[in-house]
């Protein structure tokens, strides 16, 4: 059985038990933290952001991040179209689960001028691979929830966007983070 434990920071947390595969947020309400460092939490700046790692559009360096407190900003400063912040967790344990991926958003975003034929935006994305071919042992994305909410252009003051999801029973890996593809910036927290 899952500890249940309530967290003020970044969720990625499993519904309560008889929740089914369309499970609210208020369904959803407390559960085990799955991610590391949720909260962005470290007295020392250069592993505020473990085990989260980042990606951009190949190119020149465009994006930068930062965390003050808890609260992480990436911001568009050059001409690739797009950034990710994420971290992987395995599904095995997870198959069959209802799940929902929370957090506090503000965005300062605008798609002027914007190239690559991306949607355009800032949030959160939640992508699960799995369906393994037994030959060649690769997987496919199953399940993508790619900024699956409004609004994620304009700007905004802090609110709370959600992801629920019910991992498949064929599912391998799960990639929970934050996209951006826009210009200006976006915060990130709880």
């Amino acid at each position: 059985m899952r500890l249940l434990i309530v967290m003020l920071a970044t969720l990625l947390i499993g519904c309560d038990a008889g929740t089914s595969g369309s499970a609210s947020t208020a369904q959803c309400a407390s559960g085990e933290n799955l991610l590391a460092n949720a909260d962005f939490g470290s007295s020392d700046p250069a592993s505020a952001l473990r085990p989260w790692t980042g990606g951009q559009h190949a190119g020149e360096k465009s994006f930068q991040t930062r965390v003050d407190s808890g609260v992480l900003t990436i911001e568009k400063t050059g001409t690739q179209p797009w950034y990710r912040l994420a971290q992987t967790i395995t599904a095995a344990d997870l198959k069959g689960d209802s799940l929902v991926f929370r957090s506090e958003v503000k965005l300062s975003l605008d798609a002027a001028n914007l190239a690559g034929g991306f949607t355009p935006g800032g949030g959160l994305q939640v992508l699960v691979w799995g369906d393994p071919d037994p030959v060649t042992e690769g997987d496919r994305i199953v399940f993508d929830s790619t900024l699956a909410h409004e609004p994620r252009l304009g700007t905004t003051d802090w609110m709370e966007v959600s992801i629920p999801f019910e991992v498949p029973f064929t599912a391998t890996r799960i990639r929970i983070g934050y996209l951006l593809q826009a210009n200006g910036s976006m915060q990130v927290r709880n």
